[in-house]
Parts: structure tokens; C-alpha cells; sequence
């Protein structure tokens, strides 16, 4: 697949391990034809220096309140109210950036990719 940059939105509970979210973030990019590691995960800000994102490329941390401003309505009892692996991915590859697919899920981590030219990339 040709595409420009490569980012995969990642949401993620208290109970997701490093394994589990690494092993989401590959097949979610094994799905398009990808290779990993991608060139770089949004989340929420304050998963940036979470441990289990170090995937060898940069973390872009969204705000909750932009998160929540830009997703689709959820209904949620815990965590943000937001579809934060759709979003943050999206939010990171603005403008211009697409989803490639629907979101992936393991038991506690979400994962989506999106492409784009442009971005708001970590040096």
C-alpha cells in the first residue's frame, strides 16, 4: 500500500498489557498490507510516556477535551466518553488524514490506522 505517514490511535484500560497492546497495534497494520512499527501512536495525553506505547516511533498525546470534542458519541460508565483510537488517530493526521478501516479491539486496548501526508509528527 502506498500511503504517507502512518499512525495508529490507541485507546487503552488500566488492565491492557505492553504485549497485548503491541500485538493489537501490529495486526491492526498486518489488516492493510502495513509494516510496524507505524510512524507514530496518538492517544490521550496522558499515555504518552505510558510504557506500554513504547513501540519504537514517537506518541502524540491528544487532550481529553479535544478528544472528546471531535469524537462520535459513546456511551461509557468508565473511562472518556470518547472513541479515542478512531479520534486521536484522525485528530494526528489532520488535516487531510483518513481512517483505513474500522477499529480493532483486544480485550483492553483499541487500535485504528490512519494515513495522511501531513501531521503533527514528534521530532
Amino acid at each position: 500500500m502506498s500511503c504517507g505517514e502512518v499512525v495508529v490511535g490507541v485507546g487503552l484500560s488500566s488492565a491492557a498489557t505492553a504485549d497485548e497492546v503491541r500485538q493489537l497495534v501490529v495486526a491492526a497494520l498486518e489488516d492493510h498490507g502495513l509494516s510496524f512499527p507505524p510512524t507514530a501512536i496518538a492517544t490521550r495525553s496522558r499515555f504518552v510516556d505510558d510504557a506500554r506505547l513504547d513501540l519504537g516511533c514517537g506518541v502524540i498525546g491528544i487532550d481529553d477535551e479535544e478528544l472528546l470534542a471531535a469524537s462520535q458519541p459513546v456511551s461509557r460508565s468508565v473511562g472518556i466518553a470518547a472513541r479515542v483510537a478512531e479520534t486521536a488517530a484522525l485528530l494526528a493526521t489532520r488535516p487531510g488524514g483518513r481512517l483505513l478501516g474500522p477499529m480493532h479491539r483486544s480485550a483492553h486496548a483499541t487500535a485504528a490506522v490512519a494515513v495522511t501526508e501531513t501531521g503533527r509528527f514528534p521530532a
